[in-house]
């Protein structure tokens, strides 16, 4: 059931990145500033943390509560860096492989999580999959280039937050931990303030400016209330399931998002434009197969 669960939540995810690219292309200055926007709505947390039953009772609990919030948020930071210089189309599939491929290993080391040899096969299918969209041939980019490596950072960090999250769920309970994992995640956009870059663009915006800023709240006010649905989804997958086998289903929130990408660049093209040579389109076809293959074996 947990799987269920998670596809879901990252079907939504797929539709979410589309509109990330829109709002850092469009509508935000930078990936620090959305970073910010996206994070501090997680202090509306702050609100339930009286009704929590189990609250840490060592440091270590603690530590890992805010190592874990740091995790996730660096992970979106070093994200929408990579999507804002980047293609989505590439960059998010390459965060999908290396999720899963970092989460094998901490969760193997740090909670001992085993998996059967067709777990194994299929997040391997996933992997490919992901990684094989990843690669970027177009007049920008040949190659691996700096939008890649943020892409990697990402994905590392997310998985070290997934993995500490499958710890704390397991000590604290999915709601408790929940709560206090956002909470941490509010905390670190706080601390974003502390640039000056951040602050001048948040709190000295031009008149002129006054009313797309404010489209630009509702309309990340909407992703990030949309986002909020999707990540509680996929970390209670967490919290029930495999972390593993949980993060390697990332290669099918991308395969929603090449399919939107798609479509939008096609029919319109004014809001969202993404140029696709033949052999890209044969590559996210063979992507997409092997992304359907790994679903297959792991349902």
């Amino acid at each position: 059931m947990y799987i269920i669960y998670a596809l879901i939540g990252f079907i939504v995810l797929g539709l979410i990145s589309v509109l990330d690219k829109f709002i850092l292309t469009k509508k935000v200055a930078s990936s620090a500033i959305y970073t910010f926007e996206v994070s501090i709505f997680s202090l509306l947390l702050f609100f339930l943390l009286p009704s929590i039953s189990i609250w840490p009772t060592d440091l270590m609990t603690w530590f890992l509560v805010f190592v874990d919030g740091l995790f996730f948020f660096l992970g979106l930071l070093f994200m929408f860096r990579g999507v804002k210089e980047s293609e989505v189309s590439h960059v998010g599939p390459l965060i999908g492989a290396a999720v899963p491929f970092f989460t094998i290993f901490l969760s193997r080391f740090f909670l001992q999580e085993v998996l059967t040899d067709r777990q194994l096969v299929s997040i391997g299918f996933l992997i490919v999959g992901s990684l094989l969209i990843s690669f970027e041939k177009s007049k920008e980019h040949n190659g691996i280039h700096r939008g890649m490596l943020w892409g990697l950072l990402s994905g590392l960090f997310f998985a070290g937050s997934h993995v500490a999250s499958k710890y704390l769920y397991q000590v604290l309970g999915f709601y408790g931990g929940t709560i206090l994992i956002r909470s941490a995640i509010g905390i670190c956009g706080i601390a974003l303030l502390f640039l000056p870059s951040v602050r001048h663009n948040i709190f000295n915006k031009k008149k002129v400016g006054e009313k797309k800023g404010s489209g630009s709240f509702i309309l990340v006010a909407f992703n990030t209330a949309l986002g909020v649905v999707a990540t509680l989804l996929t970390q209670y997958a967490i919290s029930i399931g495999s972390v593993s086998v949980v993060n390697s289903l990332e290669g099918v929130r991308y395969a929603v998002l090449i399919i939107m990408v798609a479509i939008l660049s096609r029919f319109y093209s004014k809001f969202f434009k993404e140029e696709y040579t033949r052999w890209e389109i044969l590559q996210e076809i063979l992507s997409i197969g092997l992304i359907g293959v790994g679903l297959w074996l792991l349902i």
